[in-house]
């Protein structure tokens, strides 16, 4: 805020502290992964790579910002709450997104809730770990791996 040249009160008129800021760059991560499913073709495996290349590029991107709100949530209560409320928001995008795979028939029936919430899941614990051991970690391999999992699973 120094460096902007505005007063510290702005910001708190934005942002409630580290975790307001963390959840709304994951909300505008959230929203450019709905709209590439919104705008991309549904039977177009490629939408889906395209979603995942958001997600892990915003974790190299934002990655250390990222791992302190994990570590915050494991400490703090209301961050925790945040936190999670935005996971779960996000198991529900991905199981809308899985079920019209089950739908369109690309995707095989299954356990949407709980398949979304494992793959949801293995993300955020798969580009946490590598942003705490490289935070300039390969995007390319990153998304491969993710692609893998996820085509395998959901586009088989």
């Amino acid at each position: 805020m120094a460096e902007a040249g505005l007063a510290r009160t702005v910001f708190y008129r934005h942002f409630d502290g580290l975790a307001g800021i963390v959840i709304g760059l994951l909300d505008d991560l959230l929203a450019a992964v709905v709209a590439e499913a919104e705008t991309g073709d549904p039977d177009d495996r490629e939408t889906l790579r395209r979603q995942l290349a958001l997600a892990v590029g915003t974790y190299r991107e934002h990655g250390r910002l990222l791992l302190a709100l994990d570590e915050a949530a494991h400490h703090d209560d209301a961050v925790e709450r945040a936190y999670r409320a935005w996971l779960d928001h996000t198991v529900e995008v991905s199981a809308e997104l899985i079920e019209r795979g089950v739908e369109r028939g690309h995707t095989p029936p299954m356990p949407v809730r709980e398949v979304a919430r494992a793959l949801t899941a293995m993300n955020a614990s798969y580009l946490l770990e590598l942003v705490a051991r490289d935070p300039s970690f390969d995007a390319d391999a990153a998304l491969e791996a993710l692609w893998t999992v996820w085509r395998q699973t959901t586009w088989p």
